[in-house]
């Protein structure tokens, strides 16, 4: 786990250094919002206070680097928006409250977890699209990245919709794959019960 504010403060930063118009509007709108104390799942990747902040910046770093390594050509501007951004519809979507499990001793226990409250069930990535739109102009190619994110874990009728969408703008894909490896291989998640504290700052 990261220092929440330190990650707060990197992001508030990158998103600024962008100019974009509107982005003032972002801004404000994740800080009155859960966006930086939200986790990035329920009980996978990111499963505690400040998840999805520390999530969306280490997605940052990685896609940065292969827009770097693979040549993708894409403007600082567009891979701050894009990797930061792209589980923007993650806000006020997780409630913590408390949860039920069984304990070793196969009796039930109660534990402070998450539970998901989606008030505008439209999918993942568009709602992110869509979400944005509401504050900040997005390139078109920003918005095949962030509503392609997901990579094929789409529904399978999505899946040709997919290959174009790769084809057209190959940077989707590095997104997908950043995005995958920042919540595998650079996130914890904590265990019901386990307490945040003991684990590990990174």
């Amino acid at each position: 786990m990261k220092d929440i504010q330190e990650v707060k403060k990197t992001i508030i930063e990158l998103l600024n250094s962008t100019g974009r118009k509107g982005i003032d509007k972002v801004i404000k709108y994740m800080e009155e919002s859960d966006f930086f104390v939200a986790p990035a799942s329920t009980k996978y990747h990111g499963n505690y206070d400040g998840g999805l902040a520390e999530h969306s910046l280490n997605v940052y770093s990685l896609f940065s680097e292969k827009n770097k390594r693979f040549n993708l050509g894409l403007s600082e501007e567009t891979v701050i928006i894009a990797a930061l951004l792209h589980d923007f519809c993650k806000i006020n979507f997780y409630n913590k409250q408390q949860c039920w499990r069984k304990n070793d001793a196969n009796r039930w226990e109660s534990y402070d977890g998450y539970k998901v409250q989606d008030d505008f069930p439209i999918g993942h990535g568009e709602k992110s699209v869509i979400m944005l739109q509401y504050l900040i102009g997005l390139t078109k190619q920003e918005i095949i990245m962030i509503r392609w994110h997901m990579g094929n874990t789409e529904p399978k009728e999505m899946m040709m919709n997919l290959s174009n969408a790769y084809n057209l703008f190959p940077a989707a894909a590095a997104l997908h794959t950043a995005d995958m490896e920042a919540s595998y291989l650079l996130e914890e998640h904590i265990e019901p019960g386990q307490d945040p504290n003991q684990m590990r700052i990174k």
